[in-house]
C-alpha cells in the first residue's frame, strides 16, 4: 500500500490519516508521552539502549531539551541529529521527533540570547519588540534542533505575590493578548510550535500561593482569562496550549472536562494540542489525591481530553491496558494522536529533520540579537519618582552606590533562563545523594533504579563539563553581563558598599554603608529580589506573604533614609512595597532587565537615555489591599469605595489607609513633557459591528527627545451584568523629538468589547459607553459618551481582539 504520509504534495489532514491508520496501538500511545534528555544522555553521550529501550515503537517528545546546551550548543546540534536519525531510521514508521524547551528569556543554552523577563517586555508597550524577540528565540532554538517551545506565558498576573508574575506580560486583558499575539508571531513564523501557558486561571490562586485553588467563575475564566489564548490561536494560529495544575471548582484542569472539553473545545473552538504541565498528571494522583494510581490519574486526564504527558509519560505508557480492558476508547488515543502529527508534519519534520550543524556557531556570534535584548531593556525602565527633578543626575556628583544588586551581574536576570538552568544543576549535583524532587517534577520511574529522575538532571554531563558549570562569574563574563557599579563608574565617583545579601541575614556592613552615603552627594539604592529556583525570592514556587524587601534589605532602606540624603531608588525584580517616601526622591521600576539591563539603568540616571516604559501592573501600598488591580468591577475595588447615596457611617473604605494604590497600571514619567489635544471621535453613533474611530494629535512640548503612550480606555453602561469600571482596548507608544508633533488614529471594532450578558451570551449590546483617553489607567485626559446602536450581536464564535492604530503625520 501506498505510504501517501511520505508525500509532501499531500495535504496534512490527508497524510495524518494514512499515518494514523498504519499505527498500532502502542505507536498511537508513544506519540503522547514525553521523556527528559537525562533518561538517555550519560555523561554527554547518547545511551542508545536506553533510547531504544522506551522509543522503539516511536515517540512523542523530548522535553526540557534545552539542557543538553549549556556547554557547547553545537553540540546539542549534533545530539538532535543522531535522536532523529534513530526515529527515522531505528523505528517502523519512522515518526520524527519533538525537541521542546522552555524559552521565556530566550534560548535557554550556551551563546543563545538571554532577554529581559516577559513583564519587562510588557512594559515597553511595544507589541512588535515581542514579535523581534520571538523571532530571534526560535532561530536560535531552531539550530540546535528545537522545533517547540514551551511559552509564552500569558496567566493575567493581578497578585504580585505570585512568584511567577515576572513570567507574564501583566495584570491586563489587552495587553497580554497584543504581547502574546505578536510573540507567537514571531516564533511560528520562523516554523517553530509554541504552547502558550498555563491554560487556565492558574495566576489566580488563593494567597497568591502557586498551584492552590483558583476561585474564578465562568465569566472571568472566559473574558479574562482565556482571551489571549483564544487570540493567539485565531490570529497566530497557536499551535499548543498547557494545562496549568490550576483546580477549578474541584478538578484540577488536566482532568477537567469542563474546562477543557466545553470551554477549550466548544466554546472557543481550538483544534490544537492541549498537553499537561510537568508532573500535572503526576499530581492529580500525589498532590490532590483524586486517584488510587499514576496510571488511573492518568485515565482521568485522558477522557478529560489532555492530549500528551510531559516531562515524561509515566502515565500515558500505561493507557494501552485501559484500551484493551473497555475503560477507554480507542477513538479517544487516535484524536490527541492526530494533533501531535499535524503539528509534527506543518513544521515539516518529516521532510527535514535535520539540523545544519555547520551553521550553529555563526548564528550565535550575531551582535544584534544582543541589540535587541538591549533594546527591550531601555524602553522597560519605568521613572515612578522624579521629586525636584533629580533625575538626570549630573556627572559631577559624588555617588554613594549601596545595595545588594548594585554589583551584581546575575541579579538582572530572570528565571527560565541560562544562568538559572545552570544553577538548577548545580543544586541538583550538589544533592545528588538525597531524595529530591525538584520543585514537584518527579514520577513512578523515580523509583526504578534503571531510570533518570528530573533531579538527576546533572548525570547528563561530563567531567569536565563541571569545570565549565561551576564557574558562574566566568559564564556571566562571556555573557558580557554588566553590572551597575561598572556602569556607573564610567560617569561619576563611585563610593560603593554592598550592604547585605538579597536575603541572607548573615551578613551585613550597613556601618560602612552610612559612611559611604555621608561622603556622597546622593545615595543610589539598588534592591530587590532575585529569580530563578535556587537560593531564590522570586520563581515557581517561590510566592511571598508579604510585599517587604527581602532580607535586611528593608532595615538598609531605613538607615538610608535616617541620613538626609538625597536617595535614588532602584527597585528590582517584582513589586515591593514602600512604607516611607522619607527622602527617596526618585523611584526607578526596572524588573529584571537582562544581562545589558544595566547599562540601560545607568544611562537613565545620566540622562542619556530618557525612560519610557510603563507599569503592566498595579503596585498596591500595601499587601492588604491585594487584590488591587485598575479594571475591577464597578462595585468593587478603589472606584467603588464611598458610595455617595449613602451616610458616611456606611460609605466604605479602609479605615487605617487609603484605598487607592500607590502607582496605577499603565503609569510612567517621563524627562519630557507631552500634550495630547485634538481629540476627535469620528461618529459617536456607532452600529453595532462596525468601528469606533478616534484621533488624537501628540506633541513633545519639552526640551529632550522621548516616548509618551497614549492609552483609550472604555466602560459600558447599560449591561445588565457587573462591568469594569474600565478596560483598556488600544494603546500606542509615540516616540517624539522637541517640538515634533504626530497624529495618531485608532480604529476600535465593536466586537472587541464583548461580554457575557445575564443569560451568558457573549454579545455586544446597544447602549452608552465612556470612551477615555489618557495615559495611564488613573491619568484620564479625556471622556466622552458615545451610542452603540443597532441590535445585540451574539459574537461567539467572531470576536475582534486587536485594535488598528495607524501614525498619519510627523511634522
Amino acid at each position: 500500500m501506498k505510504e501517501f504520509y511520505k508525500n509532501p504534495a499531500c495535504s496534512i489532514e490527508d497524510r495524518v490519516n494514512d499515518l494514523l491508520s498504519r499505527m498500532t496501538l502502542e505507536e498511537k500511545i508513544m506519540q503522547l508521552c514525553g521523556e527528559l534528555p537525562s533518561n538517555f544522555i550519560i555523561n554527554g553521550e547518547i545511551n542508545y539502549d536506553k533510547l531504544k529501550s522506551f522509543g522503539k515503537n516511536g515517540y512523542g517528545r523530548i522535553t526540557q531539551y534545552s539542557l543538553t546546551g549549556l556547554v557547547n550548543s553545537a553540540k546539542t546540534a549534533k545530539i538532535s541529529n543522531s535522536i532523529q536519525k534513530f526515529f527515522v531510521e531505528k523505528t517502523r514508521l519512522g515518526i520524527p521527533i519533538i525537541l521542546q524547551s522552555e524559552s521565556l528569556a530566550g534560548y535557554p543554552g550556551k551563546d543563545g540570547t538571554v532577554f529581559p523577563a516577559m513583564l519587562n517586555v510588557a512594559a515597553t508597550w511595544e507589541p512588535e519588540l515581542a514579535r523581534q524577540m520571538g523571532e530571534i528565540t526560535a532561530e536560535e532554538c531552531s539550530a540546535v534542533g528545537i522545533n517547540t517551545v514551551m511559552s509564552p506565558v500569558v496567566d493575567i498576573a493581578r497578585d504580585p505575590r505570585w512568584g511567577r508574575c515576572y513570567e507574564t506580560f501583566g495584570e491586563d486583558v489587552y495587553l497580554t493578548t497584543q504581547m502574546g499575539v505578536n510573540y507567537v508571531r514571531g516564533v511560528q513564523g520562523k516554523n517553530v510550535s509554541c504552547i502558550a501557558k498555563h491554560f487556565l486561571g492558574y495566576s489566580e490562586t488563593q494567597g497568591g500561593l502557586n498551584t492552590a485553588v483558583t476561585r474564578l467563575n465562568s465569566r472571568e475564566l472566559y473574558e479574562v482569562f482565556a482571551t489571549p489564548f483564544e487570540a493567539m490561536d485565531k490570529l497566530a494560529g497557536l499551535d499548543g496550549i498547557m494545562a496549568s495544575y490550576s483546580e477549578i471548582d474541584g478538578l484540577p484542569v488536566g482532568c477537567n472536562k469542563k474546562i477543557i472539553d466545553d470551554l477549550l473545545r466548544k466554546t472557543m473552538k481550538f483544534k490544537g494540542l492541549l498537553t499537561s504541565d510537568g508532573a500535572a498528571i503526576w499530581k492529580i494522583y500525589d498532590y490532590f489525591k483524586l486517584a488510587q494510581s499514576y496510571a488511573e490519574a492518568g485515565l482521568m486526564a485522558k477522557k478529560a481530553g489532555l492530549d500528551t504527558e510531559i516531562p515524561v509519560g509515566g502515565a500515558y505508557r500505561q493507557l494501552a491496558k485501559f484500551v484493551k480492558n473497555g475503560q477507554l476508547d480507542e477513538a479517544c488515543i487516535d484524536v490527541s494522536v492526530k494533533r501531535v502529527l499535524t503539528i509534527k508534519f506543518k513544521l515539516g519534520l518529516f521532510e527535514n529533520p535535520y539540523v545544519d550543524e555547520k551553521q550553529v556557531t555563526s548564528l550565535f556570534s550575531n551582535p544584534a540579537k544582543k541589540k535587541l535584548s538591549e533594546n527591550i531593556a531601555d524602553n522597560s525602565i519605568i521613572l515612578l519618582s522624579n521629586k525636584d527633578n533629580i533625575l538626570p543626575l549630573r556627572t559631577d556628583t559624588v555617588v554613594a552606590l549601596i545595595g545588594p544588586h548594585a554589583d551584581s551581574k546575575r541579579y538582572p536576570i530572570s528565571g527560565y533562563s541560562y544562568p538559572a538552568y545552570i544553577e538548577m544543576v548545580q543544586s541538583l549535583k550538589s544533592q545528588a545523594k538525597k531524595d529530591i524532587s525538584f520543585n514537584g517534577i518527579i514520577d513512578e520511574e523515580h523509583k526504578q533504579k534503571d531510570s533518570q529522575s528530573f533531579n538527576a538532571m546533572y548525570n547528563m554531563f561530563q567531567d569536565n563539563d563541571w569545570k565549565y558549570l561551576n564557574d558562574t562569574e566566568n559564564i556571566l563574563q562571556d555573557m558580557q553581563a554588566l553590572s551597575l557599579k561598572e556602569q556607573l563608574e564610567q560617569f561619576y565617583s563611585v563610593n560603593y558598599a554592598k550592604g547585605c545579601e538579597v536575603s541572607d541575614i548573615g551578613f551585613s556592613n550597613m556601618e560602612e554603608c552610612c559612611r559611604k552615603a555621608q561622603d556622597s552627594d546622593v545615595i543610589i539604592l539598588a534592591v530587590g529580589g532575585n529569580c530563578g529556583w535556587v537560593d531564590v525570592t522570586i520563581g515557581e514556587g517561590k510566592d511571598r506573604c508579604s510585599l517587604d524587601l527581602s532580607g535586611l534589605q528593608q532595615d538598609l532602606l531605613k538607615k538610608m533614609q535616617v541620613l538626609d540624603k538625597p536617595i535614588i531608588l532602584i527597585m528590582y525584580g517584582t513589586i515591593y512595597n514602600i512604607p516611607s517616601m522619607q527622602n527617596i526622591k526618585a523611584v526607578l521600576y526596572v524588573g529584571l532587565p537582562g544581562p545589558y539591563g544595566a547599562k540601560s539603568v545607568a544611562n537613565v540616571i545620566k540622562g542619556s537615555l530618557n525612560p519610557g516604559g510603563k507599569l503592566p501592573i498595579t503596585i498596591p501600598r500595601s499587601i492588604g489591599q491585594i487584590p488591587v488591580y485598575y479594571n475591577h468591577k464597578v462595585g468593587s475595588g478603589y472606584h467603588s469605595i464611598g458610595d455617595k447615596t449613602m451616610s458616611t457611617i456606611f460609605s466604605g473604605g479602609y479605615v487605617d489607609g487609603d484605598c487607592r494604590p500607590l502607582y496605577p497600571f499603565g503609569f510612567g514619567l517621563s524627562y519630557t513633557t507631552f500634550s495630547i489635544k485634538d481629540i476627535f471621535i469620528k461618529d459617536k453613533d456607532i452600529v453595532l459591528g462596525e468601528d469606533i474611530i478616534l484621533s488624537c494629535k501628540i506633541k513633545n512640548i519639552g526640551s529632550v527627545a522621548g516616548s509618551e503612550v497614549v492609552q483609550i480606555y472604555y466602560y459600558f453602561k447599560n449591561a445588565h451584568v457587573v462591568r469594569p469600571n474600565k478596560q483598556l482596548i488600544a494603546f500606542k507608544k509615540v516616540i517624539l523629538q522637541p517640538n515634533e508633533e504626530k497624529t495618531v488614529l485608532f480604529t476600535i471594532n465593536t466586537k472587541q468589547l464583548g461580554y457575557y450578558n445575564e443569560e451568558m451570551q457573549f454579545v455586544i449590546e446597544p447602549g452608552q459607553a465612556d470612551l477615555m483617553v489618557g495615559t495611564s489607567s488613573e491619568d484620564i485626559i479625556y471622556k466622552a459618551e458615545i451610542n452603540l446602536i443597532g441590535k445585540t450581536l451574539n459574537i461567539l464564535g467572531k470576536r475582534e481582539y486587536l485594535s488598528n492604530v495607524e501614525i498619519l503625520e510627523s511634522m
